[in-house]
């Protein structure tokens, strides 16, 4: 009986925790990163390992910026957590799972990592959200 239970313990801390792996559970998929923004203009999100940057294009800057649910507003320093977070991922490999605004959202892969774009060209601003989906690196 002794050994059925640590059985079933080991099976559940595998399953559960990621012990093999050193990964917590949450770590079993991708992780998903949303950011919302009120955008009038046009600019690009750098993702880097080391960084998470914001790079000014045309018209106004994005105002109402939030980075996985945080309130962002020092877009040209990286969202508290990044550096951490960033050297877990596999940003190379990120995608687009869902988007919405009136432009251009769009992702281009670099050789440290990906940048967004995003762009809103017609009169006014508008509201934008996009979730991306990035591997963790094995």
């Amino acid at each position: 009986m002794k050994l059925t239970k640590t059985g079933f313990i080991l099976a559940s801390c595998l399953t559960l925790f990621g012990c093999a792996t050193g990964k917590h559970a949450s770590e079993s998929g991708p992780k998903l990163l949303r950011i919302t923004a009120q955008v009038d203009g046009s600019g690009r999100f750098i993702f880097t390992p080391e960084s998470l940057l914001y790079q000014h294009r045309t018209w106004g800057h994005p105002v109402e910026v939030t980075f996985d649910g945080a309130h962002w507003s020092k877009l040209d320093q990286s969202p508290s957590g990044w550096v951490a977070l960033g050297s877990r991922l596999d940003l190379r490999k990120a995608t687009i799972v869902q988007r919405k605004g009136r432009d251009t959202i769009a992702l281009e892969r670099t050789t440290a990592g990906f940048d967004l774009y995003l762009s809103d060209a017609p009169n006014g601003a508008a509201d934008y959200e996009v979730t991306l989906s990035v591997p963790w690196k094995k």
